[in-house]
């Protein structure tokens, strides 16, 4: 996801709504307006809904502190601010990436949550390209519109209704980016290899574990995708004989980027393109080097290992755990 300080809109830890509005049951053009100063949660599906890409309701009257919840289904869909008079072109702000690919359109799969932070009009849209090209087609969302949704939807149309992309790009979805940083390393292939999934954090932050823990085959070229859930963890690269603590150089230590305190499903999901087949090691950082620190209680990942040279690395770790608080993090 991209962010900007400036950005009107934030995604941050959730309080209990005290009141909830469910967009299920409302139809495309209709909208939710809060009757009540009390602050609520709002509901609004992204997918194609009788054969139309669409936001439903495609527009919220909402008020400061409100949240939102995004729920993206099929096919590959994205939430990306824009401006009333471009409503196709991404303005810096909000955007989630196309990153919530669900092709077996399953709800609540992909939920990201946004927080309301101010009353002022905010333009946003689906940056699939297709073909057809969503935006082109209307597939906009209004908060708080003042009464110009519907020359807002007329906007993009104008803009990209006629828009089309070659057939190889049907349905493209982009690699994450998270808030901070962004460290990659990009190879070239003549063709692509499948992505690997790792959870960070398991049980809504109860189980300090990757799971898998260990990856036994990571081809040079292939992608790992991190999906960090609750409550805030690290992917920092360390080696076999000091596992909890940073590899001099190494470019892979995303560095407390990623918290996700709701334990939302890629929330602030982490992509890296390992350019190389040999055995790398990694823990998270939270808190280390403290009697709580996540590493030495185990909570280490690696890559083209087996289980032997993983439960080495492991033990390893965890025999750094400290038994004396106080003792400064070694980051």
């Amino acid at each position: 996801m991209r962010f900007t300080t400036a950005g009107v809109l934030a995604l941050a830890t959730v309080a209990a709504a005290s009141n909830s509005v469910d967009a299920g049951g409302y139809e495309a053009g209709t909208s939710v307006t809060r009757t009540q100063h009390s602050k609520q949660t709002y509901h609004v599906n992204v997918g194609t809904f009788d054969g139309k890409f669409q936001f439903v309701p495609n527009y919220v009257d909402a008020e400061i502190d409100d949240v939102i919840l995004f729920n993206f289904l099929a096919r590959s869909h994205s939430l990306t601010q824009s401006s009333f008079t471009t409503p196709c072109t991404y303005n810096g702000g909000f955007d989630t990436g196309l990153n919530q690919l669900n092709p077996k359109n399953e709800s609540g799969l992909f939920v990201v949550p946004l927080i309301v932070t101010t009353e002022d009009p905010q333009w946003f849209y689906c940056q699939q390209p297709g073909p057809p090209n969503h935006c082109g087609k209307g597939m906009v969302f209004g908060l708080n519109p003042a009464g110009k949704m519907d020359q807002f939807i007329k906007n993009a149309i104008a803009q990209n209704g006629g828009l089309d992309v070659p057939p190889a790009s049907t349905f493209a979805t982009a690699t994450s980016t998270t808030a901070t940083p962004t460290p990659r390393t990009t190879t070239s292939s003549s063709a692509p290899k499948a992505i690997q999934s790792v959870t960070v954090g398991l049980d809504g932050g109860k189980t300090l574990r990757f799971d898998p823990p260990f990856l036994r085959t990571v081809q040079r070229g292939s992608t790992v995708r991190f999906d960090f859930r609750a409550l805030n963890h690290t992917l920092t690269e360390s080696t076999l004989d000091a596992p909890c603590t940073k590899l001099q150089g190494s470019t892979i230590d995303t560095n407390f980027g990623n918290a996700n305190p709701m334990d939302v499903a890629n929330f602030k999901p982490f992509d890296f393109t390992f350019d190389s087949d040999r055995p790398r090691y990694f823990y998270c950082k939270q808190a280390n080097d403290t009697p709580n620190g996540h590493c030495g209680k185990g909570m280490v990942f690696a890559i083209n290992v087996d289980e032997k040279r993983f439960m080495q690395f492991q033990t390893a770790a965890e025999a750094t755990l400290p038994k004396i608080r106080g003792r400064s993090p070694r980051l």
